[in-house]
C-alpha cells in the first residue's frame, strides 16, 4: 500500500515538473514570437516608407493600354453574370 503512495506521488511530481517545464518553454517560445514580429513590422515600415519616398518601385513597367482595357471589358463580363440575391439571402431566378 505505501509503495503504491509513492509511485503515485512519483507521478505525480514528474508531471508537475514535466508541466513546468513546458510553461517555461511556451513563455520563452512567445516572447521570441514577439521578439520577431517587432523586427517584421520594422522591416515592413522602412520598406513601406522607403517605397513612398522614392516614388514607386524601380523595373516595372506602365500598364499597356490595351491590356487595360481588356481587363476592364473582362471585370464588367464577370460582374454581368453575378447572380442576385434577395435580401433574405437567397438566390433570385436570373430573368431576361
Amino acid at each position: 500500500m505505501e509503495l503504491e503512495i509513492m509511485l503515485i506521488l512519483t507521478v505525480l511530481a514528474v508531471q508537475g515538473v514535466n508541466l513546468a517545464f513546458m510553461a517555461f518553454l511556451a513563455s520563452r517560445g512567445i516572447g521570441l514570437l514577439l521578439e520577431l514580429f517587432a523586427e517584421l513590422d520594422e522591416k515592413l515600415a522602412g520598406a513601406i516608407q522607403k517605397v513612398i519616398q522614392e516614388g514607386g518601385i524601380e523595373g516595372i513597367e506602365q500598364p499597356n493600354p490595351l491590356q487595360a482595357a481588356i481587363a476592364q471589358m473582362l471585370i464588367g463580363k464577370m460582374n454581368e453574370g453575378t447572380p442576385q440575391r434577395a435580401p433574405t439571402g437567397q438566390f433570385l431566378p436570373n430573368v431576361e
